[in-house]
């Protein structure tokens, strides 16, 4: 090409400040190497190179927030797991006074307080204060994105929203009782509100087919998470997750007792998980060691409080029960069948999504003590757990990486729609 052309080329994107043409002819560079290259080319007019390094597309940084007073939770061990595959950097969105207890620790970004799982009036108007700053922290550089995960998350991206914000997303995380002001949300968030599954979508009312808007919890596993026979005679069951009442660790307790002795004898239910923080869960705690002791089943049940980690519960067991009514998408049962433990699940929440009833666990009737009481007794008396497959493939899906890929395209196209 003659010079003269190669000059007019350089003023008109110069001039326009595009880098269209550049980026065709520079076309199969990565990008990073292109805005390296940009950079360093002192060569090439200068307005052109600044907007090419502008135009890059670099991996934004997501601030990730839940308006909590600490790391608790399955909703931060989501994040976490986003944040180990390094695939975007990750910030935790936290109340003022935040106190740590995991490591390695994420970087936080304080905020004022809100009561993290609560919708109403007064948190509402207070989310404005916390939409304020964060306005100020997505203002400050055009390739960070905010991402809302708790009900207050889900308030502040609508403050958000109202002021013109476009670098919004929400997971919503619960089955809340006021699903008018879900569907409402997902309105004016549009494209930009995500549920964990379609039986959540389906709660919601909200429209769609399979997994559209849907993406899933998900978790970091290893080799090592394998399940490792047991050795026992006994079929040992496992119970993961916070001691409240919504959990429904009752309906275990219940239905435990229903059996008749010669099978509850065969039978050994062991819980991991700390007491909820309220006066409410601390109550409930105390009833279930107490209505544990009153039916006799001591030598059946066995509470073991919060341990750092769940693997070497599940390496020892023979399945897990999830109790909950309309548990979002318990990582416990996600844990499990990666490592190859089948699940015992409320029919309702996201276990309608995962459970193959006799393939990788079997369903009971939410609230129901008998039914998963004749669940229990069908794994002591046949060959139930033998007839298990555990599709370790098919669970890819739910793997960090996979679910981090998702997501990282979902920024991209939110920060593409901003310009």
């Amino acid at each position: 090409m003659p010079s003269s052309r190669w000059s007019s080329l350089a003023k008109t994107v110069a001039a326009s400040l595009r880098i269209d043409l550049a980026e065709i002819v520079f076309f199969g560079w990565g990008a990073p190497d292109l805005q390296s290259f940009a950079r360093r080319a002192f060569w090439f007019p200068r307005r052109a190179r600044s907007a090419l390094v502008r135009r890059m597309p670099a991996s934004p940084t997501v601030l990730h927030y839940v308006g909590y007073d600490d790391d608790r939770g399955g909703i931060v061990s989501v994040i976490r797991a986003l944040a180990a595959t390094q695939t975007s950097p990750c910030i935790l969105g936290v109340n003022t006074g935040f106190v740590p207890s995991r490591e390695p620790g994420l970087p936080v970004l304080e905020l004022p307080r809100l009561e993290g799982e609560t919708i109403g009036l007064r948190n509402l108007w207070r989310a404005r204060a916390v939409a304020r700053a964060v306005r100020a922290w997505l203002q400050a550089d055009v390739s960070r994105v905010f991402h809302g995960h708790s009900r207050a998350g889900l308030l502040v991206a609508l403050w958000l929203q109202r002021w013109g914000e476009r670098r919004v997303v929400v997971s919503v995380h619960c089955y809340g009782r006021q699903r008018w002001f879900y569907r409402r949300a997902a309105l004016k968030l549009e494209d930009r509100q995500f549920w964990l599954s379609p039986a959540m979508r389906r709660f919601y009312g909200a429209k769609g087919s399979d997994w559209e808007q849907c993406i899933p919890e998900c978790v970091n596993v290893t080799a090592a998470d394998v399940r490792q026979p047991s050795g026992s005679a006994a079929v040992c069951m496992a119970g993961i997750g916070f001691l409240i009442q919504w959990k429904g660790w009752h309906h275990v307790v219940e239905a435990i007792a229903l059996l008749p002795e010669t099978t509850r004898g065969r039978l050994k239910f062991r819980h991991i998980g700390a007491v909820g923080a309220t006066p409410t869960s601390a109550h409930y705690a105390r009833k279930l060691l107490t209505r544990t002791k009153g039916l006799h089943l001591t030598e059946s049940v066995e509470w073991l409080g919060e341990q750092p980690s769940s693997t070497p519960l599940l390496q020892r067991s023979d399945c897990l029960v999830v109790a909950s009514l309309n548990e979002p998408f318990s990582l416990a049962m996600l844990e499990a069948l990666y490592a190859g433990v089948p699940v015992i699940a409320a029919d309702s929440g996201g276990a309608v999504d995962l459970i193959e009833p006799g393939r990788n666990g079997w369903l009971f009737r939410s609230g129901d003590s008998v039914d998963l009481a004749r669940v229990l007794r069908s794994l002591v008396e046949t060959d139930a757990l033998a007839k298990i497959q555990i599709d370790r493939e098919g669970l890819r899906r739910f793997s960090a990486p996979v679910v981090a890929q998702q997501w990282a395209a979902v920024y991209a196209r939110v920060l593409e729609h901003s310009k």
